[in-house]
């Protein structure tokens, strides 16, 4: 069973704030993102995991600077939740496309 970790961490849905952790892991050494599993590591599966799969990877490739997509790998897991693998980013710092780089868009994780 897998723990939430550095580089680890759990959401239980596709959630808006999905990109700050996206970048936080890009802008540190990387990490994996589980959508569809609980904090206590239960999962939750996705209902229409296709049309979430869709709009988790415009909702990353629309929001964030500089373009991340090179850097993430997604698998869809036949138990019905999807998990994002983010390697650490070249072009750091990435952030908030919406926020800005000055402002409050960067993220990292401690």
């Amino acid at each position: 069973m897998l723990h939430e970790s550095e580089q680890i961490e759990f959401k239980s849905e596709a959630i808006p704030n999905i990109c700050k952790s996206v970048i936080a892991f890009a802008n540190s050494n990387g990490g994996k993102l589980y959508i569809g599993i609980n904090d206590d590591g239960k999962i939750n599966k996705l209902t229409d995991i296709d049309d979430i799969y869709t709009r988790i990877t415009n909702t990353i490739r629309d929001a964030i600077l500089p373009d991340i997509t090179m850097f993430i790998r997604y698998t869809l897991d036949e138990q019905g939740f999807v998990i994002i693998d983010i390697a650490e980013g070249s072009a750091k710092p990435y952030y908030l496309k919406a926020k800005g780089l000055k402002s409050s868009g960067v993220f990292i994780r401690q």
